[in-house]
């Protein structure tokens, strides 16, 4: 029997607040992961389904996909436009976008440059998605080009600041036809916005081919770059909003055939960049580029790369394999190998910017061979420590060793072998001997005029296996090398060479990237971990002068030189590269030329909470001293220091060591 209107309405009203209740009681399963599937060339439109397709870019990015879901593009399917798709994956259910059908073609994803898109694919405010097996290229005829990309990740204001877990696997880039800015990339991880402070975390770029993109291969950026070290690049003047991308990883990638740069990281804590080839680079006349680089970052890792064919058009600058440009921290380049490069193996680019520096870069194990215009390129980094390269250059090199083109460098060059048949030296408008300090390096083949002063370094033949060779193989020391146990001190946390042999940390090391000799750290003793300690070396490069400072060559404590500081206030200072958790002595000589004036031998910046020891000289005859201190569980440098503290005199410092305790 059917019950009257009102009375229905009635019995309704109650019903559904029930409903209602129980819902809220009850929170809703989570959808089951579904799997949509594209196929460009289907004729009509689907649901989506595999056995109905969806056969429109348009459709895939008006649909909202959820955690775990999976959209595939049909194998040898072409679909033209720019795919922006919506939804975010969470923790442990990424969203996949890959693709699905038999054959061994890829699904192609084509921008169109009839439109105003930025990119073929654009990931745009989502995360944890995972991108696998696609080939995306942009081609454009334009005479005049505007900004595109191949697949561009891109996060702006995000409400809690961090776009997690991107993974880009297996994905063939090419023929992105951009504009000469470094906006247009093969592959390109970008923070944008000025309102919240974003970053990235967690980003895999691995097993992928980039080729025939103008102008940059696989790089990142972001708004959030300002900081003091930095200067005023990209306009940042006094503002102060530096975020660090975190959880970058760049591995085993082929780039290739680029109007610009290669790889490029910027703006990132920890990144890790290895095992990726990258040749036939600046190709096309688009300004200063390198194959790999890392700029205004702190602790980027630069390992087991080739780089070779990158090129320095006329009117172009740079033209090398590697660049620790401005703004950098503890930039490490260790086991890659670079050749035939015209414009050389190394960039040192810290004081590239306006009131830019950068600290702390280490280059060691490398193998340079046949690179051309200058092997290290330097234009100012503080307390750079560059160890155990082996660079080949062939007879008829002009390439010059080091070329200068700015002051107030500080590098430390030890156990490296320059085997130069070529005519190069060491150069350029700002070349400076005392900005280089040399130990324990070989020097075989061309003498030039104006070869370091290098007093634990040699001449003589190393022995290499096959100099001149295309394999890293060849540069392998044989037995009866001079170069074994050559080398000089290494930086802490070296632990093998350019082969994966073991490598000593407390024995002298053989020059060069290859370790032949057998050795026991066990049985050697503790090295001086500090560089140039007796002043030795004439010079104060491997020291930061403050204040009035000199070498001396009478008065010393022994050997030839000392150093005087003073009056007050008034310091040497050099950063060492130590171990976290470890106690160490710091000891020496130290005296002061007049009752009331005061010297101390310390160190500072052990620990994060930035603590300091010394010892104090108030005598006016040599007498020794020294002092303890232990590094924080993440600190691995800190800076020792002789300072003029007070008094109208001087103070006098020699034969300093800093070894483990």
């Amino acid at each position: 029997m059917l019950l009257p209107a009102v009375l229905r309405r009635a019995l309704l009203v109650p019903l559904t607040a029930v409903i209602l209740a129980l819902q809220s009681l009850f929170p809703a399963v989570a959808a089951t992961p579904t799997t949509w599937y594209l196929d460009c060339s289907a004729s009509r439109n689907g649901t989506g389904r595999h056995a109905s397709p969806w056969n429109s870019l348009a459709t895939a990015n008006a649909h909202l996909f959820r955690p775990g879901d999976r959209l595939l593009l049909k194998r040898g399917a072409t679909c033209k436009g720019t795919l922006k798709p919506r939804g975010s994956g969470t923790d442990g259910a990424p969203i996949t976008l890959a693709g699905y059908g038999a054959g061994r073609g890829r699904p192609v994803v084509s921008g169109d440059a009839a439109t105003t898109e930025k990119a073929a694919v654009h990931l745009h405010n989502v995360e944890q998605w995972e991108i696998r097996d696609l080939e995306i290229t942009f081609p454009d005829s334009a005479t005049t080009r505007r900004e595109r990309n191949g697949l561009l990740v891109e996060i702006a204001d995000l409400p809690d600041g961090v776009g997690t877990h991107y993974v880009v696997d297996d994905v063939f880039v090419h023929h992105v036809d951009g504009d000469a800015t470094k906006w247009s990339n093969g592959i390109q991880f970008r923070v944008s916005g000025t309102t919240r402070p974003t970053n990235f975390d967690d980003v895999l770029v691995q097993n992928s081919r980039i080729t025939a993109v103008d102008r940059e291969g696989l790089t990142n950026r972001t708004t959030w770059m300002c900081r003091p070290i930095y200067g005023s690049g990209d306009g940042c003047g006094s503002t102060v909003n530096w975020r660090a991308n975190t959880g970058i990883v760049f591995r085993g990638n082929n780039i290739s055939n680029t109007g610009g740069d290669g790889i490029v990281v910027r703006a990132s804590s920890h990144a890790l960049v290895e095992h990726n080839t990258v040749h036939d680079i600046a190709m096309r006349p688009m300004g200063s580029n390198v194959g790999i680089w890392t700029i205004n970052s702190d602790d980027t890792l630069i390992q087991h790369n080739e780089v070779h064919h990158v090129r320095k058009l006329p009117g172009n600058g740079d033209g090398q394999a590697f660049d620790s440009d401005y703004g950098n921290n503890r930039a490490v380049f260790q086991y890659n190998h670079s050749h035939d490069n015209e414009g050389g193996f190394m960039l040192f680019c810290g004081g590239c910017g306006t009131g830019s520096s950068s600290h702390g870069t280490v280059v060691r194990y490398n193998l340079s061979r046949s690179d051309k215009g200058r092997v290290f390129d330097v234009t100012k980094d503080d307390n750079a420590r560059v160890h155990n390269n082996t660079v080949y250059l062939p007879a008829g090199s002009a390439t010059a060793v080091v070329h200068q083109r700015a002051a107030t460098t500080n590098m430390v060059l030890s156990g490296n072998i320059f085997y130069n048949l070529g005519s190069g030296g060491y150069s350029g408008p700002k070349y400076t001997p005392s900005d280089f300090l040399w130990n324990g390096n070989t020097f075989y083949g061309h003498h030039p005029a104006n070869q370091p002063v290098d007093a634990a370094g040699n001449t003589a033949d190393p022995k290499l296996e096959n100099p001149g060779g295309t394999r890293p193989g060849d540069y392998r020391l044989t037995p009866g090398s001079p170069a074994l146990r050559a080398g000089g001190p290494v930086a802490a946390g070296v632990t093998e060479d350019y082969f994966g042999s073991p490598a000593p940390g407390v024995c002298r090391p053989d020059a060069g990237f290859h370790q032949l000799s057998d050795f026991d750290d066990g049985d050697c003793p503790a090295p001086d971990l500090a560089i140039d300690t007796g002043f030795e070396s004439g010079t104060l490069a491997a020291w930061s002068p403050y204040g009035s400072v000199g070498v001396l060559t009478t008065g010393t404590h022994s050997g030839l030189h000392a150093v005087r500081v003073g009056p007050a206030q008034a310091a040497v200072e050099q950063v060492v590269q130590l171990k976290p958790r470890t106690t160490y002595r710091l000891s020496g000589y130290g005296k002061v030329s007049s009752a009331g004036t005061q010297v101390s031998l310390g160190a500072k910046g052990y620990d994060s909470a930035g603590s300091s020891t010394r010892h104090v000289f108030t005598g006016t005859s040599y007498t020794r001293g020294s002092t303890t201190f232990t590094t924080g569980a993440t600190s691995d440098t800190a800076k020792i220091y002789c300072y003029a503290r007070s008094g109208t005199g001087n103070g006098y410092c020699d034969d300093i060591t800093l070894k483990e305790n």
